[in-house]
């Protein structure tokens, strides 16, 4: 137990929150940490061989999806284009990718792995894969299928809320240009 003046916490000082139940409120805070501790043992695997995490899923998308375009890497990751540019230009500066002017559509960029990029990508999935397998892979095979329906469910509800504030963002954009 800690003593921070008059306060005494039996574990590091957490947030309070008014208007949520404890419940709640405990469930929020683990999935926050697990959240935090995942991204930690991420950067530290693959970034300790120069490598950022979106790199690696770039990779392995890339590797089962060859020739995506740089708009539908953009969506799968939900990030902004420019974003997608940066963590490609990464890629193609260290010889894993290249980039290439769709033919039938001259708008579209597609990424197509290279033979370094193959090598890259199988090295740095097995690094993730023993992650995943040490964490995920420990749990029973039942309590997997109960975090996959819940967190499918919560990534639902977030992909709503997302909907819903791009269009509020949307509606106050037209009424800006009226």
């Amino acid at each position: 137990m800690r003593d921070h003046g008059s306060c005494r916490h039996a574990g590091p000082p957490e947030p309070k929150f008014e208007h949520l139940d404890p419940l709640t409120t405990r469930v929020f805070l683990a999935f926050g940490r697990l959240m935090h501790l995942q991204r930690l043992v991420m950067l530290r695997s693959v970034g300790s061989q120069g490598v950022h995490p979106r790199e690696i899923f770039a990779l392995m998308l890339l590797r089962e999806h060859d020739g995506m375009s740089q708009r539908e890497l953009a969506s799968v990751f939900h990030l902004s284009p420019p974003r997608v540019s940066m963590i490609l230009r990464s890629l193609e500066e260290s010889g894993a990718i290249e980039r290439r002017v769709d033919e039938l559509d001259r708008r579209l960029v597609r990424v197509f792995l290279t033979p370094e990029g193959r090598r890259r990508e199988e090295e740095q999935r097995a690094v993730f894969e023993d992650y995943v397998r040490r964490t995920l892979g420990a749990l029973s095979e039942q309590d997997r299928e109960e975090l996959e329906r819940l967190l499918t469910e919560l990534a639902a509800r977030t992909e709503e809320l997302l909907r819903d504030e791009r269009t509020a963002v949307l509606g106050k954009e037209e009424g800006l240009a009226r």
